[in-house]
């Protein structure tokens, strides 16, 4: 047993720390059989350090298996720290990733590279707390108060994990790196299908987006058009009134977020989307699926990012839907493939592209489902993958409560999704999922 200790307090941490673990998989010889939650914490800092050093940083334990010596795994996640652009800092300078090596067993190593484990463990709850989640019962073997107590009995001397009461004020998140992102739904409508809008009032809006991003989410996907079969159209002009004060609003306070989000615009016109890539959003969630080719031409000129999604029509129209005695799985992925290769033609790359299969747009809820238990399909097409289910009409087939009370069902079709290499779950109840991943990846 191998317990490495990752960290990042520079750039996109999550991001970052993420990367590490796919790169780590790659790695020969060498296998990650569990990933602990995320901690965050102080950064710890010598005297007289910087002022911009003092960013705070995100950390998380692997417990893995190797046939590698220490020295080799050693060189493995050095190249990796050198493929994130880092370099010979001063000591303790931020870094986009850190890569150490916690324990090997309950072997002691120490030589002029390697100190395993570091004699500084049992006083870092960043460090220790991670690997009390993985291997609660390695065993200390240093000659110190803490020689012979398991690693759970050294953390529970910190108290509660969640409180922020330990040193440099390490607390659990509820963010993972090893499950699919959580995207918080933001609706500036008075008529969505669930009834959540957040109408013209952007103190409330933002309250919200932080609780999403408190409770594990990492993308704000705010919209001013709802999209439903029951919705009123909207004009651009009246979309831009719901949109901007809310939208500048959580720019302008993004970095007093418990992890600064980004932000994803759901809107299918285009005169909407350049005035908001021009306040510096993130991603563009085109529910046309870039029908129109001044959109197309809009997202190719630009860097950002770009959820695509399948439709038979915006706003959704009960009468037109995909034909009930074909495949649903294969009109979806057929009409994805030619999008697909109409957008790099006109120079959108697929790496800037976000799949949604568009659950209940266009689609009966026998197809909805289809395309849930049949997502792994769509991986080959390239792309990330994104799905949208929360609280949907399809769900009817399980329950019928309200939209607003379908979270269950909601979380019964996330937990599957996170076994099929999902990249994006888009849902409005963030802390249920969030809570349910970090029990299931648990046991």
């Amino acid at each position: 047993m191998v317990i490495l200790g990752l960290g990042s307090n520079l750039g996109d941490r999550l991001q970052h720390l993420r990367q590490a673990l796919t790169l780590l998989k790659k790695t020969p010889n060498f296998s990650v059989k569990k990933v602990s939650p995320v901690y965050i914490s102080d950064a710890l800092l010598p005297e007289n350090a910087e002022e911009s050093w003092n960013i705070p940083y995100l950390n998380l334990a692997l417990r893995c298996e190797t046939t590698l010596t220490p020295h080799e795994l050693l060189t493995h996640t050095k190249n990796i720290e050198l493929q994130f652009g880092r370099k010979t800092e001063k000591r303790w300078s931020p870094r986009p990733i850190d890569i150490d090596i916690l324990a090997w067993d309950n072997e002691i190593l120490y030589d002029e590279k390697l100190h395993i484990p570091h004699e500084q463990l049992h006083l870092r709850p960043f460090a220790l707390w991670p690997l009390a989640d993985v291997a609660p019962e390695w065993i200390y073997p240093l000659q110190n108060t803490c020689q012979g107590k398991t690693a759970a009995e050294i953390a529970a001397l910190w108290g509660s994990r969640f409180s922020g009461e330990a040193p440099l004020h390490t607390r659990q998140i509820p963010h993972r790196i090893d499950t699919p992102q959580l995207v918080g739904i933001l609706n500036l409508t008075p008529d969505s299908f669930s009834k959540d809008g957040i109408y013209c009032n952007e103190h409330h809006a933002l309250e919200h987006a932080k609780l999403c991003i408190a409770s594990g989410a990492e993308i704000i996907d705010i919209g001013a058009e709802a999209t439903n079969p029951n919705a009123k159209p909207v004009d651009k002009k009246e979309e831009w009134q719901r949109l901007l004060p809310t939208l500048k609003f959580i720019l302008e306070n993004r970095k007093h977020f418990l992890l600064p989000p980004k932000i994803s615009v759901d809107t299918r016109h285009v005169a909407i989307a350049k005035q908001c890539l021009d306040l510096g959003i993130d991603w563009i969630n085109d529910v046309s699926g870039l029908d129109d080719p001044a959109m197309r031409e809009l997202i190719a000129a630009t860097n950002c990012d770009l959820i695509l999604m399948h439709h038979r029509g915006i706003p959704v129209d009960i009468h037109h839907m995909l034909p009930p005695h074909e495949n649903p799985v294969t009109q979806v992925y057929n009409w994805a493939e030619k999008r697909l290769a109409l957008l790099e033609k006109q120079g959108i790359a697929k790496q800037r592209i976000i799949f949604d299969v568009g659950i209940g747009f266009g689609k009966n809820p026998e197809h909805s489902l289809a395309l849930i238990q049949n997502i792994a399909t769509f991986k080959s097409l390239g792309t990330r993958l994104l799905v949208g289910h929360s609280r949907k009409r399809f769900l009817s087939l399980f329950t019928d409560k309200s939209f607003v009370e379908r979270d269950t069902e909601t979380q019964a079709i996330s937990s599957f999704l996170a076994t099929q290499a999902v990249d994006f779950l888009r849902l409005h109840n963030i802390e249920l999922c969030a809570r349910t991943f970090k029990v299931e990846k648990t046991i």
